[in-house]
């Protein structure tokens, strides 16, 4: 009887804590990424990232399900830097994979609550949200697996430093 009493309120717990989460939350009103072209540091970069505001923002919006409507903060981003790499060029030192930005998040309806911070995600970061058994030392910085690593790592980092 204790047992399933336990395991009940534990269950009970472990539904109620997401929500209790969520709650607490910030809610965002509007998220909008900003790239140009001065910001791509190479070539490659311009070709391989053209749709990189629309996918930044939907990957940040997938990290914010549940706590985006018509009131709350402005998620604004300005890319400062977005760059590829190969593993030889990022072993030898002389580039490494990187997307850079300024972040601002606003809330027009809360004058204190404001915050800007420049963020850099680097391919040691976007590793975790690569297809498990992705090896870096074959796989082109043009990769797709690449890209939608790199947007998850800063989409996730954006997230966090908000909730932080």
């Amino acid at each position: 009887m204790y047992g399933k009493t336990l395991a009940a309120a534990l269950l009970g717990a472990a539904l109620t804590l997401p929500a209790l989460a969520l709650a607490d939350a910030p809610m965002i009103k509007s998220i909008d990424v900003e790239t140009s072209l001065n910001d791509l540091s190479n070539a490659e970069a311009a070709a391989y990232w053209k749709s990189l505001d629309t996918d930044l923002e939907t990957a940040i919006a997938a990290q914010l399900v549940g706590r985006l409507g018509d009131e709350g903060m402005d998620i604004k981003i300005d890319m400062n830097e977005v760059a590829l790499a190969s593993f030889f060029q990022s072993a030898v030192g002389s580039a490494e994979s990187t997307m850079s930005g300024t972040v601002n998040v606003i809330d027009l309806n809360n004058n204190t609550n404001f915050n800007t911070f420049d963020l850099t995600v680097t391919m040691a970061q976007a590793l975790p949200m690569m297809p498990p058994g992705t090896d870096i030392t074959v796989i082109p910085p043009t990769s797709d697996e690449v890209y939608a690593g790199m947007v998850a790592a800063f989409a996730a980092a954006v997230v966090e430093r908000i909730d932080g």
